[in-house]
């Protein structure tokens, strides 16, 4: 019985492809995640746990350039997030002139936000090819449109949860579920169930968020 358990535990580890690493950042993440939907300013720190190690596997074990700047970038981010939840959300209410919770923007800043996003999208996906074509050291983009799209989104979605705008919401959407698909072709199971994980929470998150503007729990 011992040796048929220990026989499946490696089989499902070879299964699933995962270092020590990927499951130190798949926890710190989800974990993260599950406390920023909880509006939870806690989950900002595990955010920079994932981000320093998911650069390096991006990097060396993946070739996902775009999401390996991404990485890099989250760092910053993170700490910019945290300080703005912290600066706003800190307070007492009472104090504030607005109370900081979440909000949807207007119509016509919506309609210019997404057509900037795909902008974006497409500056970043040409910038990658053009960088890789005249820089000998820049590596070769893997899955050039889908990595671009989901580093692109990832930023404007940093920035947008950063202000608790709800629009973030919908670009997790996207980029969570291109990320299922990424992470599984580029042999990373365990990044793939991360990002089914984190389209499930981002469903909770947006649950939460808009209750919460409601006045409730």
């Amino acid at each position: 019985m011992g040796g048929t358990l220990i026989l499946s535990a490696i089989e499902w580890w070879t299964i699933l492809g995962t270092t020590p690493l990927e499951i130190i950042a798949t926890c710190a993440s989800v974990t993260g995640v599950f406390l920023i939907a909880r509006q939870n300013i806690w989950g900002w720190p595990l955010g920079l746990i994932w981000a320093g190690i998911s650069a390096y596997l991006a990097f060396i074990a993946w070739s996902l350039v775009s999401d390996g700047i991404l990485y890099l970038t989250y760092i910053p981010l993170q700490c910019y997030c945290w300080f703005v939840w912290l600066r706003r959300g800190g307070r007492r209410q009472a104090e504030l002139s607005d109370a900081f919770i979440p909000t949807w923007l207007p119509r016509r800043r919506q309609i210019l936000l997404t057509g900037a996003a795909a902008v974006s999208i497409a500056i970043w996906a040409h910038a990658m090819v053009w960088l890789a074509a005249n820089l000998t050291w820049f590596p070769t983009p893997a899955l050039l449109w889908r990595d671009s799209t989901t580093t692109v989104l990832n930023f404007y979605g940093q920035f947008l949860q950063a202000r608790k705008r709800m629009e973030n919401w919908t670009f997790w959407l996207i980029v969570n579920t291109l990320g299922i698909h990424i992470y599984w072709v580029k042999g990373s199971p365990i990044y793939s169930l991360q990002y089914g994980i984190f389209l499930v929470l981002g469903l909770y998150g947006w649950w939460r968020w808009h209750r919460s503007r409601g006045g409730e729990g």
